[in-house]
């Protein structure tokens, strides 16, 4: 089975995933899509006195969006407690060696890519699918290759550069920020994820 990882904090998950994992299903011809809530999250730049939420309520707000063919994943809580992407990629071919991975990376997250532990062994070991989170498709591939400190894309890096692709800039944060503001978040999160949001009183006091 050919499975995409997209990992991350989800704290919510949003639109921006959907869309994201959804498309990747249309263009890598994957049979899954895993949703990998870390355990930890250790943004690239920090926030003072920033809160994540727990990861049991991360982990329930993305099941509510994960109908076939996605699946949310408690793997990095169950096997990589620190959420070290280098290190969840290796103990997945470890626990799963009848499937084939890929991990799926935002655009967004290329200036910041070179903080990643151990990244040059993520690229060079690892199926890569990079997802522009912008407009940029013509400067999108020189990007990739000045972030990774490439001459040329190797075959275990796709570049997904359709001009038919969706494209969202909806973060987290954005969401979390409304909230704190009292702005809807209506048509941003999934029905079911805004009511768990509401029941919950996340996000109210967050970053």
């Amino acid at each position: 089975m050919k499975i995409a990882v997209l990992g991350g904090a989800f704290d919510p998950p949003h639109i921006g995933h959907y869309l994201v994992a959804r498309q990747v299903v249309e263009q890598m011809n994957v049979d899954k899509v895993w949703f990998m809530v870390c355990h930890q999250y250790f943004p690239a730049f920090p926030v003072k006195n920033a809160r994540i939420s727990s990861f049991i309520e991360r982990f329930s707000m993305t099941q509510l969006i994960s109908l076939p063919p996605f699946v949310t994943s408690d793997f990095e809580y169950k096997y990589n407690k620190l959420s070290k992407t280098v290190n969840t990629l290796s103990l997945l071919k470890i626990h799963y060696p009848q499937h084939t991975f890929c991990w799926v990376i935002g655009s967004d997250q290329l200036s910041t890519f070179y903080l990643w532990n151990n990244w040059k062994s993520i690229i060079k070991n690892n199926n890569i699918v990079i997802f522009p989170r912008d407009t940029d498709f013509v400067n999108l591939k020189q990007r990739v290759k000045q972030a990774f400190q490439i001459d040329t894309i190797p075959l275990n890096i796709t570049v997904l550069e359709s001009s038919k692709l969706i494209i969202s800039n909806i973060s987290s944060s954005h969401i979390r920020k409304r909230i704190r503001n009292h702005l809807t978040i209506q048509d941003m999160v999934d029905k079911k994820v805004e009511k768990f949001i509401v029941e919950h009183k996340l996000y109210l006091n967050s970053k």
